[in-house]
């Protein structure tokens, strides 16, 4: 990335969001917002969320400019099970809102940078996916995820799809911090064994989504941290490095978990892509699991 560059974060407040915002390299002038700036599903959000002087932002435009250069676009429905038993708010808030900041960025010529998930696919090849997989969503999340994706793709000329997966992280709510708080309140844990992905660190994910800004690629890329694990696994390194090693972990099976939701069961990611273009892996989950709970949950 030449000369100074604005790019504008949806979901600015959010895990990934705030972690693209701290972690912005210094020649990226950053402008972040979220719900409270206006509703991206609909034309008078978008005018007030992304227009050059968002209500929470008014004292700032983009540099003197009347648009960005890119929008990271990782603002989102992302509760699951709440996607199943609403699946429009999921389509109005993945899919919608996704179609009309594809159609800003494609009206200003600005890349756009779509966070998508694993969810798009099955889970029953027993492999990982590659980029080049046809996706197949098993639920009204991932359906409205893909929705997002494809209208993204159509829209926008210049547009890059991310796909991640079991995103932790400070400022939000996720699986490793609900278990150790769980597990600290005398709670019974307990970790699904037929469930399995790869643990992703949104510091670690905001740093190589800002290695990709910089570079002129579109179409699909898949990025995770390294290796994989069941839910059950990642409970037990969670706590371990919580010093919870002595608290049980009870294994289930998806079926057997309290959620309406059927899940993918192997829905692991292969980075093929991100290493084609000669980056190194993303550490390893354990690794970052280890840099999180250390830092923001002992």
């Amino acid at each position: 990335m030449s000369g100074q560059q604005t790019a504008v974060i949806t979901g600015a407040a959010g895990m990934l969001g705030s972690a693209l915002m701290k972690l912005a390299p210094a020649a990226v002038r950053t402008v972040g917002v979220d719900i409270a700036d206006g509703d991206l599903s609909t034309d008078e959000g978008i005018d007030g969320a992304l227009g050059p002087y968002p209500p929470s932002l008014h004292e700032r435009s983009y540099g003197g400019r009347d648009q960005p250069d890119v929008v990271i676009h990782c603002a989102g429905y992302t509760d699951v099970d709440g996607a199943t038993s609403e699946p429009e708010l999921a389509q109005r808030h993945n899919a919608l809102a996704t179609e009309k900041v594809a159609v800003f960025c494609a009206e200003r010529g600005a890349k756009l940078i779509y966070i998508s998930t694993d969810y798009v696919f099955d889970g029953t090849r027993g492999s990982p996916y590659s980029e080049e997989d046809a996706p197949n969503p098993i639920n009204a999340y991932g359906r409205s995820k893909l929705a997002g994706e494809r209208a993204a793709q159509q829209i926008a000329a210049d547009c890059l799809i991310v796909r991640t997966q079991w995103m932790f992280g400070p400022g939000g709510r996720n699986f490793v911090a609900a278990i150790i708080d769980h597990a600290r309140h005398g709670g019974e844990v307990g970790g699904v064994v037929d469930e399995i992905g790869s643990p992703t660190y949104t510091r670690d994910m905001a740093g190589a989504l800002w290695e990709l800004v910089a570079e002129p690629i579109s179409g699909i890329i898949h990025l995770t941290n390294s290796g994989y694990c069941s839910r059950a696994e990642l409970a037990r390194a969670a706590l371990d490095v919580a010093g919870l090693s002595g608290v049980p972990i009870t294994e289930i099976s998806g079926a057997d978990w309290d959620s309406p939701t059927r899940r993918p069961a192997f829905s692991v990611l292969e980075n093929r892509r991100w290493a084609a273009l000669g980056h190194a892996p993303l550490r390893p989950w354990q690794k970052a699991v280890a840099e999180y709970v250390k830092s923001y949950l002992q």
